[in-house]
């Protein structure tokens, strides 16, 4: 009777040892399924957002991989994810056309011609469109800040409502011009906090090689000059109201980089911009005008042939043709991934023997064609459209 009483003990004791074991398997097993499959929105979430540092020096919340992109931009933005393969994420835009109706045919539209059927969302020189930015659904915003918004309280305006508001993601990038200092490097952040964004950090490397070595190429070439043999230089934009030129100073607008990388000597030796009357440019006696930013982007024939700017016929730039025109590589001085061509075009004209193995007409299409990846008769299209066909006509 004890032996029996003690067996029948030991299979109980048997059974519910293995019913424990099992039942710890099976909840192993369920833990297991809801660990995976358990709050997937979250996991999700975590999975597919990161932290980057804009030039703000703000940290942002991005989607890892971002697919709809807005750009409020004048083509720096749009021509680094051109150059970097990834334009097709731009689904709404402001500042590349001028408004919704705009077709013309501009660079940027020849290099992402998908750009003039994206929604328009305005630019701080007038106002954002709030319900477009909306519409359009974007999961990540860049804007490109200049010195000539980045205090502009529409610009204050659009930051606010885009990330306190919207609570939308927003990427900014300072160009040069907006700081105390402009400095080559804070162009190439830009570039590289563009690869950050859409993980193309390889061919980042690629781009700013190349923009650096042509940089560079300028640098070693002018760098001997001596300061007596410096012909004053003067960067001017072609106007007809108040004046007949604006004129950028030494490192501001059109003439940034040019002193430091291309040993330029500016006719007009302060850091500002200044609407001049005619004379007020013979005052400066230049001896190399560069026409740059402006509402008048001319063939450099304009200062002879044109009776509204008759009175400068007599200053040496113009007595000795010594006149180069930047076209519309910038927008009011706002550099985009062309500067390597204004400093070359402005080192030229000021030190034509340093360059005179270099076709800058011919360079500039190989330029465009690398950074862009794009054809020869896309380059040569390119060209026309930067009003740049003057370097062809003069053997530039």
């Amino acid at each position: 009777m004890t032996f029996f009483k003690s067996s029948r003990a030991v299979r109980f004791y048997l059974l519910g040892f293995l019913c424990s074991v099992f039942i710890a398997l099976c909840l192993m097993f369920l833990s297991s399924c809801v660990a995976e499959n358990s709050n997937p929105a979250s996991d999700t979430t975590q999975s597919s957002v990161r932290v980057i540092t804009d030039m703000r020096n703000k940290e942002i919340t991005i989607p890892k991989d971002p697919k709809r992109v807005a750009i409020i931009d004048k083509g720096t933005v749009l021509q680094t994810m051109v150059s970097l393969g990834v334009q097709d994420r731009i689904i709404a835009e402001g500042g590349i056309l001028n408004n919704k109706t705009d077709k013309c045919e501009r660079d940027s539209a020849l290099l992402y011609p998908a750009i003039k059927t994206v929604p328009f969302l305005g630019y701080p020189t007038s106002a954002i469109d709030f319900e477009s930015l909306i519409n359009a659904n974007p999961d990540l915003i860049i804007m490109r800040n200049s010195e000539y918004i980045k205090d502009n309280e529409i610009t204050k305006k659009a930051i606010n409502t885009i990330e306190d508001e919207l609570h939308i993601p927003l990427v900014v990038l300072q160009g040069p011009g907006c700081f105390d200092k402009p400095e080559i490097d804070k162009q190439l952040e830009g570039i590289q906090l563009i690869a950050t964004i859409f993980n193309k950090e390889e061919q980042a490397k690629a781009l700013i090689k190349t923009v650096k070595s042509e940089v560079t190429d300028i640098q070693k070439r002018t760098s001997t000059i001596n300061e007596a043999d410096k012909p004053k230089v003067l960067f001017m934009g072609l106007i007809k109201d108040k004046g007949v030129g604006s004129v950028w100073g030494d490192n501001n607008g059109d003439a940034k980089f040019a002193r430091e990388y291309a040993n330029i000597k500016n006719a007009y030796d302060v850091s500002s911009r200044a609407r001049m009357s005619a004379e007020q440019i013979i005052a400066l006696n230049p001896e190399v005008i560069v026409l740059g930013t402006s509402s008048i982007t001319p063939n450099p024939s304009i200062l002879k042939t044109d009776p509204h700017y008759a009175d400068l016929s007599e200053i040496p730039a113009v007595k000795n043709n010594r006149i180069a025109s930047l076209g519309k590589l910038t927008w009011w001085g706002d550099f985009r991934l062309e500067f390597p061509v204004i400093l070359k075009i402005a080192a030229k004209s000021a030190y034509p023997e340093q360059f005179k193995d270099v076709s800058v007409n011919k360079w500039v299409d190989e330029y465009h064609k690398k950074v862009f990846r794009i054809n020869d008769e896309q380059a040569q299209q390119l060209k026309h459209l930067l009003e740049l066909d003057w370097l062809q006509e003069y053997n530039f």
